[in-house]
This record gives structure tokens, sequence and C-alpha cells, in this order.
């Protein structure tokens, strides 16, 4: 398996490479040439000016960039031999056109000063020119109507077209290595957000530009700016329809159903979404079943296809609306005034079933075993139903929001273990069966207020003020019965068999309070410069109360009737009081050189102090305890920045945090459930706050030199904990644990992440690499049967994937991920370690452009030190079929599993303990699905008599 992925790999690097050589053979590019631009009428030069190269023969463009402020411009890798064509234009001025030939024998040209004329408005005739891309301002726009695509073409497709913007095989789109944060369409999120649901859906005609510019997060650190694209739609076409209906049906009565419609028009957005299947879809809200019902939704995206990966068998039934007003219709990021809402519905059923057995080191030489056999079964109805105003004015930004939810439903478990000793021989019995009835509410509503520093104003106050509020209130009622028989083999007298009926509620009122006082040096020390240092004064203040209300019975089984348990019936009140007052104090230093490089560096020291108040109020008076908690707790970062234009963007930052966790009641005095015989918990009155202290560090490279990006991030994170609170297992010769808590030190972890994004362009095809890594090394302090021992896990996580499509024929997508876990206790010398890979290949061929052939197929092999290897392959495929004048109706034959070797594997470590097993999982079906993409943008023209 291996072996053939390899295979496959250098096909594509062979496919690649042999592409490259063809395009260079006719020529190869290894030309340059640069120049200056001049405005003679007033004297100087021209900066943000357009300079496209084309080639004579069929005008394709070969590049663009914008003059900088000198009014230079300068190309690489352009073709030598051949006729080239040089079009410069900005608002203004006439369009300077220049042939030229980069000679072979010097692979230069110097195009030297060039003279763009002013317009003269007086000129009767004027030969109208589309050029590909212009700068108005600060926005990069590339004009839709100077690329040549398919009548049926989409905004993605026309993307794929524009030099030095790259769709990367995961969703993201960068512009010049550098990453879009955000895509809007006429200066408005589009549908909740994601840049698939414009980029696949709106028609390339319907669009007028694509606008990339920079929003800046905070006036006061330009620095601070994410990248934004605009699509901006012509004029006639802000009001249109577009979405999906579809259904299919296959063998084993698998079926899947779901419809998509979306209105919109110049203030407002409307999507009507519902779906119904049995094929392990997951449908989490409304926007899911928008983003995945693109009309472009197709090639390698394997995003909405069944989960075969997912446990048990899952149908989940759904529906909802999202609408959203904008009361100014072209919005700016200093003017918004809009109202979003969305509600959701679903039913789910679940059917669960694993059998796992575990394996625990009891001492440096003993082992003991636990099988386990599990059902459930799960029917939810879950509603939600949000809201958000936002109203930005000028240097004042308010936003409302609100959410409710309820999960209403039932549920039954039925669990069969078995208990073996050291000599794997069978001890103790233990099943269970639980039915369960419950019915949560939840209700939160924020408010948050923004004040920027208005340089309007010098004599205001205060400069700049955050303000925030929330509360969250929860209701949550439970209904449950357990039934249990332990059956020792080895001591008949400890036989225990329970009815137990449990009623429980508890509600709770959640506040938080935040206000941060920015910019402060001004309202101090007036325009007093102080080195460039600047204050920063906030608040955090956190109330939490909560009510619990138990009540359980037992079965009296000589009068057949449930009587009051005493102990475990209880009343519990809860008030928790958290406030943390603290200074923030930053300074940075600027050096930059316009339009060549911008350099920054900031640093920050944070002290705080944390002071916690915990009540609690029990009818159990061992649970009446009152704690009150203050710790010290200073964060401090360093980050710098150096933006080479047209080069590299790099940023590295160095911070250190300080985050305190206090006991809770249920691990200082725990009313323990004797019905849990395996995992009896029991508290400790002594516990003490654990302290965390952690160091993170993270370097970002983003390349802005050319087609062929290579960005890349890393991050490393290192921590300690004082007074960790961990589990002290006490475990008897009929394999119960006893779990008492204790505080511990010595708990570290090093964690590891790391991405990497290299992109080659060539004329007909595109070659992208992703690699990205996580590495997770922890050194955990617990006891087992009064023995001090680290447990050490290494836990690492990496994939490959390389995607190559050429021109809108051929789309491939290959990867390989690479997991293993390694856990071990030295005081047990025990050493458990497992591997996971799966290695796939997505492909998807247009035959034509009607029809399109789709496969992926995986390779996974889990192995551990303890068992047998398992491997078995998922191999899906289906044929589509696109007709109708638009391509808007879809026909879809689908083969899901084919060899039907779908396994769903337990396999991990942890401390002392090992796992290995498998739950039921989705396998093997065939389905014939139809779908409808009813689509518009702008009124339907009158037909003609």
């Amino acid at each position: 398996m291996l072996n053939l992925l390899k295979l496959v790999i250098a096909l594509i690097f062979a496919m690649a490479i042999n592409n490259a050589m063809a395009q260079q053979s006719k020529p190869s590019l290894p030309g340059s040439t640069k120049g200056i631009l001049r405005d003679t009428a007033h004297n100087y030069v021209l900066k943000s000016a357009t300079v496209s190269i084309y080639k004579m023969a069929d005008s394709s463009l070969i590049s663009y960039q914008i003059s900088n402020n000198y009014g230079e411009f300068s190309f690489k890798n352009l073709p030598v031999g051949v006729s080239l064509r040089l079009d410069a234009s900005h608002v203004g001025y006439q369009t300077l056109r220049k042939k030229f030939t980069v000679p072979s024998d010097k692979n230069f040209i110097d195009l030297g000063t060039l003279i763009i004329n002013p317009k003269d408005n007086t000129l009767e005739e004027v030969t109208v020119t589309i050029p590909p891309i212009t700068m108005n301002g600060d926005t990069l726009e590339f004009n839709a109507a100077a690329f040549k695509l398919d009548s049926n073409a989409v905004v993605e497709d026309l993307l794929r077209k524009i030099p030095n913007v790259t769709l990367w095989g995961d969703g993201q789109i960068t512009v010049n290595g550098r990453e879009v944060k955000s895509v809007l369409v006429n200066g408005k999120p589009f549908f909740g957000g994601d840049a698939k649901v414009a980029t696949q859906n709106i028609a390339k005609n319907a669009l007028d530009k694509i606008q990339v510019y920079n929003t800046v997060k905070d006036k006061n650190n330009p620095l601070d700016s994410t990248l934004t694209v605009n699509l901006k739609l012509k004029k006639g076409k802000e009001l249109g329809f577009f979405g999906k209906i579809g259904g299919g049906y296959g063998t084993d009565d698998r079926y899947e159903a779901d419809l998509s419609f979306n209105v919109f028009s110049p203030k407002m957005q409307l999507a009507i979404v519902g779906a119904s299947n049995n094929i392990n879809k997951s449908l989490n809200n409304v926007n899911t079943l928008i983003n995945n019902s693109t009309f472009k939704g197709v090639g390698t995206n394997v995003e909405y296809q069944p989960d075969f990966r997912a446990s048990g068998i899952n149908q989940p039934n759904a529906g909802g609306v999202k609408f959203t007003y904008n009361f100014v219709e072209k919005p700016t990021w200093e003017n918004r005034n809009t109202v979003t809402s969305s509600y959701f519905i679903q039913n789910t059923n679940n059917d669960y079933v694993s059998n796992s057995e575990t394996t625990t080191s009891i001492n440096t030489t003993d082992k003991i075993y636990e099988q386990n056999s599990n059902t459930s079964s799960n029917v939810n109805n879950n509603q939600n139903f949000d809201a958000r105003y936002d109203l930005t004015k000028k240097n004042k930004a308010l936003t409302f929001s609100h959410n409710f939810s309820r999960n209403k439903g039932e549920s039954t478990n039925e669990t069969f273990r078995n208990a073996l000793n050291t000599q794997n021989v069978l001890t103790s019995t233990n099943n269970t069966f639980n039915q369960n009835s419950f019915d949560n509410t939840r209700f939160s509503f924020q408010v948050d207020f923004r004040l920027s520093q208005n340089y309007m104003k010098p004599k205001q106050l205060i400069k700049s003020l955050n303000l925030s509020y929330m509360i969250t209130v929860n209701d949550n009622e439970n209904n449950r019965s357990n039934l249990t028989d332990f059956i020792s083999v080895t001591n008949p007298a400890s036989n225990r068999r329970f009815d137990r009926r449990y009623e429980t509620a508890y509600n709770s009122v959640y506040q938080q309070m935040n206000i941060e006082l920015p910019n402060l040096k001004s309202l101090f020390f007036g325009n007093s410069n102080l080195g460039g240092i600047d204050f920063e004064l906030s608040n955090s203040l956190n109330l939490n109360n909560r009510k619990d209300d138990n009540q359980v019975q037992d079965l009296n089984t000589a009068t057949n009737n449930y009587i009051n348990n005493a102990y475990l019936s209880n009343y519990v009140e809860t008030h928790y009081i958290e406030e943390t007052p603290g200074l923030t104090i930053s300074k940075s230093f600027y050096k930059n050189l316009s339009n060549r490089y911008n350099k920054n560096l900031s640093l920050n020291f944070s002290p705080k102090q944390k002071f916690i108040r915990q009540e609690n109020r029990s009818q159990r008076s061992f649970q009446n305890i009152t704690r009150n908690y203050q710790r010290f707790m200073p964060d401090a970062s360093i980050g710098y920045t150096d933006n080479q234009f047209g080069e590299y963007y790099k940023s590295y930052s160095l911070s250190f945090n300080t985050k305190v966790r206090i006991p809770s009641l249920d691990q200082l005095a725990p009313l323990t459930d004797s019905t849990n015989l395996y995992s009896l918990q029991r508290g400790n009155l002594n516990l003490k706050e654990a302290v965390d202290r952690e160091l993170s560090l993270s370097l970002n490279h983003y390349d802005q030199t050319n087609k062929n990006t290579l960005n890349y991030n890393l991050s490393l994170t290192a921590g300690f904990t004082k007074n960790q609170i961990v589990d002290s297992t006490f475990i008897d010769d009929q394999n119960r644990r006893t779990n008492f808590l204790t505080n511990a030190n010595g708990n570290r972890y090093l964690n590891f992440y790391g991405d990497a994004r290299k992109a080659f362009k060539f004329k007909t095809s595109e070659l992208q690499i992703n690699l990205n890594s996580q590495i997770s090394n922890t050194k955990t302090p617990g006891y087992t049967n009064s023995l001090f021992a680290f447990s050490k896990n290494f836990n690492t996580n990496t994939s490959l994937t390389v995607n190559y499509t050429y021109k809108s024929y051929l789309a491939l997508a290959i990867g390989q991920t690479y997991g293993t876990y390694r856990s071990e206790q030295e005081a047990f010398n025990t050493l458990y370690k497992g591997i996971n890979k799966a290695s796939t290949l997505s492909s998807s061929y247009n035959v034509t452009k009607k029809f399109t052939l789709n496969t992926n197929i995986s390779f996974n092999q889990s192995s551990s030190s303890n068992t047998d290897d398992i491997n078995f392959t998922i191999w899906n495929a289906n044929a589509v079929y696109r007709f109708l004048k638009g391509n808007n109706a879809e026909f879809k034959l689908s083969a899901l599993d084919i060899l039907h070797q779908n396994t769903n594997i337990i396999n991990y470590g942890s401390g002392n303990s090992f796992t290995v097993g498998s739950r039921n999982v989705l396998q093997q079906y065939f389905m014939t699905t139809f779908s409808y993409y009813p689509r518009q943008f702008g009124k339907k023209a009158p037909v003609k008599k």
C-alpha cells in the first residue's frame, strides 16, 4: 500500500515536471525587464500605476504588478525571443502600450523611462480597453471582464486564472502568498461568511471586480490588519437567488435529501435549508447546509460526503432559516448597521455498538485486564435560535447578541464488563443498564461597546474604551434509571445489585463583566511621549450562582417500592466570584521606508491579580465549604513584524501566561455513588489550586515574491503546573478502582505545531504541497496503589497533501497521515505504543463539460505493540452528469465502501493502561441521486415576442 502511494506521488511529480519542461521548451522563462514610469507634464514619477505584460500572439496575460513609490517596475520569469506587449495604465492617464522582446543572448532588457500622457477629454475617438488589474487608492482591483471564461463559470474559476492568487486544496485563498481572512460581496458577509459560498455560487458573468485590500482592526496599530477580498457585483446583479434541491436512494434503504434556497438583495439575505439522511452526513447548523450545497462543489472536495469514520449509524433530520438585513446598503468599516438571526432544529437518532479490552499495569510485573461490550441508542431534538445586531459609527461600535438553545431527548445504554486478574482469569463481572431522559435549555445575552480614539478631538477625556457584559442562564432536568449487577467470582459475599432512580435538576446564572481602558498615556500625561510607552487598565468580574437538586431512590426488594436514598439525595447551592484587575504596559518601535519595508517591535507586560471566592451550601455538612484564593498572575509578550513589500512578511512572537484552576466541590467533597463499582470517586478537602505557567513561541512567514509562494507557520508551547490535581488510584483484586484526588508537582508539557505550503503555477497546471505536523510531549504525575509514578506520553500526527490540477479537466489530491502514540510509566516499567496510518487518493476528471468521474480511496492501518495489525481500505466512486443549458441539473451514481472493509478502530494508550477494540460503522452501499441548482443573478430579461 505504501509503495503504491509512493508510486502515485512520483507519477504526479513527474507529470508536473514534464508539464513544466514542456512549457519551458517553447520557450524557457529566464527573461527579465525593468523600467520607470514618468509623467513629464508634471515632472514626477508615476506611482501605483498598473503594469501588465501580455504575449503578442494571443494577448494572454503573463504577469502584472503595481509601480512603487519611485515609479519603478521589474518583471522576472519572462519568455525570451518572444514578442511581448507592456500596458501601463493609471486613473486620469492614457494607456501606454509598448512592444518589446527579451533578447535570448542577454535574457534582460531595460525599458528605461516610459512617458504616460494625461488623458485629453477633447478626443473624439477613444479606444476602450479593460486592464486586468488597477490600483484604486489602497485597493487592488481585478476586472472580471478582462478574463474570458465559460458562460457557466463561477468566481472560483476566475480566481484560478489570476496570477499570484492561489486556491489551496483545503479552501484557503492566498494573494501574493498572504492568506485572505474574509471574503465579502458588495462589502458585506455573504450567507455566513464562508468564502466558498460566494466563490462557488456567484456566476463570473455577474461579477464586476475582485477587490483586495487590508482591513485594519485597530487604527492605533495599522500593522494589525487582515487581508480582505470583496466581490463587487455588476450593476443590476445585486438581486438574485441560488441554491440546491436534491435527493437520493440506495441499497440497504440508504437515503439522503437536502434543500438550500438563498435569496439576496442589496440590503437583505435569506436562506432556507433542510436535510435528512441515514448515511452519517453531519448536519450541525444552517451554515453547514449552505456551505455544502454550492453550485461548484465538486472536484476532490470530500467535506460533505458520508462520514465512514464516524462511530455508529446516525440518522439526522434538520431544517433552518438564516436572515440578514443591512440598514446601510454599502457598509464600510466605520459605518455598519446590521441585524442577523438564524433558527435551526434537528432530530437525530444514533445507534452505537463497541467492544474493547483495556490492559492496566498495577506494578512492575503484573497486569490486569478489562473487557467491555457497550450498546447505546440516543434520540435527540436540538433547537437553536440566535440573533445579533451590529452598529458602527466612525469611532463607536455597539453589538447586541443572544442565543437560545434547547436539547431534549432520551437514551439507553447497556454495558457488559468482565474483569480478569494477572493470570488472565475472570474475577468479576459488572453489567449495567441505563435509561435516561433529559430536557436542557440555555439562554445567553451579550452586549459589547467599543470606543476608539478620535484624533479629531484631542481634548476628549476618554480616548478609548471597551465594555462587555454577558449573562448565561442554564436550566437542566434529567431523569435516569440504573440497573447494576456486580458478581464476584472469587468472593460471592461482595456481590451487589442496584436498582436506582435519579431525578436531578440544576439551574445556573453566570455573568461576566469586562472593562478595558487602553491608550491611557494621553489621559494622564497629555501630549508627553514618555518614550513611546503606553498604558491600559482592565478589570474582569465573573459571577456564577448554581443550584443543584438531586433526588435519588432505591428499590426496596422486600416491599417492591422505591424509597429515598438519604445519602445521595441532596440540595446544593454554589456561589462563585472571580475578579481580575490588571495593568498592561506597552512599548513599540517602528522603522519604515515608504513602499519598501515596515518593521515593528512591540513589548507588553501585564501584571494581574486574581481574587476568587468559592462558597458551597449543602444539606450535607461536610460539603459546606467556603474558600478564598488570590494569586498574582503576570503575563508578558514580545512581538516583531518585518514586512518587506513585494518580498515577504514575517512575524515573531514570544509570550508568557499564567492561569489558575481551583478545585470544584466534586473534587473536594463529592457524594460517592456506589453503583460506579469500577470507578468510585473520593474527594480531598486539602486540595490546593493548580497554577499553570506557559511559554509560547511562534513564527509566521508569507512569501510575496512570485507565483510559486512558500508559506510556513511554526509554534512551540511549553508549560508546567504547580500543584496539579491528579488521581491516586487503588485497584483491588476484583479490578475495582477507588480514585482519590491529591496535588502533585512535576507536570510538564511541550507542544509543537508547524505547517508549510508550497505552490507551483505553470501555464496549464498547478501543483500544491501542504505539510503540517503536531507533536505533544507530556509528563504527568500520579499514584497507583500508593506508588508514585510519572506517566510520559508522546503523540505525533503528521499529514502531507499534494494537490495537482490540469486546466479544468483533472484534479488529483494525494494525502498521507502518520500518527503515533507512546505511553510510558517508569515506575511500572511499562511501555505502550502504536501507529495509525492513512494513505488517500482523490481524483476528479471532467470527461466533458457535463460529465465528471470522481473517486477517492483510503488505505488505513492501525498497529500497536500489543495487538495484531488492522488494515482496511475505503473506496468511494461516483459518476456525475450535469445537464440543462446552465448545467444546473445533476444526476449522480455513487458506490460507497466498494470493498466492504470499513472499520472503526479503538487504539490508544494513556498512563499505565492501553485500550484496543472496534465500533460499528457505516458500510457498503450504492446510491442514485438527482439534484437541481436554481440560480439567477439580476432580474430576468423579458422574453421577446
